[in-house]
């Protein structure tokens, strides 16, 4: 643990503590989203009475097709940020559409704001994945600039070697 907090590389460790918190922001949610919708609903219904905004009433608890799709996109989400904790190097790339899914998932709720602005949670929403995907942007990037010049044994996690039957699939 120690060698973590003291490692040559400052951002590279930032980048690891700020995708830990995203990667379970995602995957624990994404879990619930699919198993308890209407806690979900619920919260949603809280949040939005809270700023103010009027009742929401759309049953989204009951509509399997966008659920299910929403639970799995914000399961990916958190993959893809796994997989860029695991190899930053290799998995570099995987930054763009993680970007690009979250990105215009804030840009569709901010829409959806203008659209119906009695519902404010929906822009509370929409700044979170600005926030959200700038901090991809920042902590990844600022990381994938910062070791470029490093050896992997100076990086605390050492980056996830991948196994060979897997990265000859990979390369394909």
């Amino acid at each position: 643990m120690r060698r973590f907090w003291q490692q040559p590389s400052r951002t590279y460790r930032n980048f690891q503590i700020a995708f830990t918190l995203l990667t379970l922001n995602f995957v624990l949610p994404a879990i619930s989203y699919a198993s308890t919708p209407q806690v979900v609903g619920g919260q949603l219904r809280s949040l939005n009475r809270m700023l103010g905004g009027e009742p929401y009433t759309a049953p989204e608890s009951q509509s399997r097709l966008w659920r299910y799709l929403g639970a799995a996109n914000v399961m990916t989400l958190g993959v893809m940020c796994l997989l860029l904790q695991l190899n930053l190097r290799r998995f570099g790339v995987v930054l763009l559409p993680l970007a690009f899914l979250k990105g215009y998932n804030a840009l569709l709720f901010l829409l959806g704001y203008v659209a119906s602005p009695h519902w404010p949670v929906l822009l509370a929403i929409g700044l979170l994945d600005v926030a959200t995907t700038a901090a991809f942007l920042f902590f990844a990037g600022r990381a994938i600039r910062d070791i470029g010049a490093r050896a992997d044994e100076d990086l605390v996690p050492r980056p996830f070697r991948i196994p060979t039957a897997f990265a000859r699939i990979s390369a394909r």
